[in-house]
């Protein structure tokens, strides 16, 4: 886990209007970084259903012929899942409120998700999976 990272998912993402909490995954589903609020055990769980639900998606992407899956939104009885691709299988899936304005939301995971591209790479999570678990 990156502290860094953390700290700019809780005092970016989490503060939009709409969003509670937000993962970030690599494409093997190793917990990247999350927000405050969510305790490891927790964030390591939705880790792994945001892997999951990436590669289950673009499999069914690749199967039709429609390239690959940029973002996916989920309704849920009590909000929304958002997922969006970040870089090479690295993904942010975010729980956005019932009440939330999905494309404001959206558009500021997709914002985000463009300004940490170039850090969410198979080399950093690498390094963290080799660094071992912290926080």
């Amino acid at each position: 886990m990156n502290r860094d990272l953390s700290y700019l998912l809780t005092n970016n993402l989490a503060q939009v209007r709409g969003i509670s909490q937000v993962v970030a995954v690599s494409a093997d589903g190793l917990l990247l970084a999350w927000t405050d609020g969510l305790n490891r055990e927790a964030a390591e769980r939705v880790a792994a259903v945001a892997a999951g639900m990436s590669s289950l998606l673009n499999g069914a992407a690749r199967d039709l012929g429609a390239g690959s899956v940029e973002g996916n939104i989920t309704h849920l009885a009590g909000g929304f899942l958002i997922l969006r691709a970040v870089s090479s299988g690295a993904s942010l899936l975010a729980l956005a409120t019932q009440g939330a304005d999905l494309a404001f939301v959206t558009v500021e995971v997709a914002r985000f998700a463009e300004q940490v591209r170039d850090q969410l790479t198979p080399a950093f999570a690498g390094s963290l999976a080799a660094a071992g678990p912290a926080r």
